[in-house]
């Protein structure tokens, strides 16, 4: 997960849940008992949820969270808002590619322009003899 590519990969994606597992799970291992009791007392839905109405939608994108994991205080674990700054900090989220689809024209609206196209083609060589008889 070190790839900071701009480039947009569907696996470096995952849900906000599943990137506050992976997150608790890191600082657990990081900081050790320091992470577990740092919560102590506080339920844990509650610190999840603060966790995501911060976080949000960064939660998504992994090379932001291991940016964010990578650039902790090494002393202590980090509040909701200053995780969120780090992950401010990492590198941005890319936007998904979008397919344009291009509408091809059907047989009979190909016969109708390549008739439209002889038609207009006809009266320009009409025009342009017109003009060379005048002269």
């Amino acid at each position: 997960m070190s790839n900071y590519s701009s480039d947009y990969r569907e696996q470096d994606f995952c849900a906000i849940d599943e990137g506050l597992d992976y997150i608790f799970a890191r600082m657990g291992a990081i900081y050790g008992a320091v992470f577990v009791r740092h919560w102590e007392g506080v339920d844990h839905q509650l610190v999840r949820q603060v966790w995501a109405e911060e976080c949000g939608r960064m939660l998504t994108y992994k090379p932001k969270l291991d940016y964010a994991l990578q650039h902790m205080n090494p002393d202590r674990p980090p509040s909701a808002l200053a995780f969120k700054k780090l992950l401010n900090d990492g590198p941005r989220i890319p936007d998904k590619p979008h397919t344009v689809i291009t509408r091809q024209p059907t047989i009979h609206e190909k016969i109708a322009t390549e008739k439209a196209k002889q038609e207009a083609l006809k009266k320009l060589r009409e025009f342009t003899q017109q003009i060379r008889m005048q002269k």
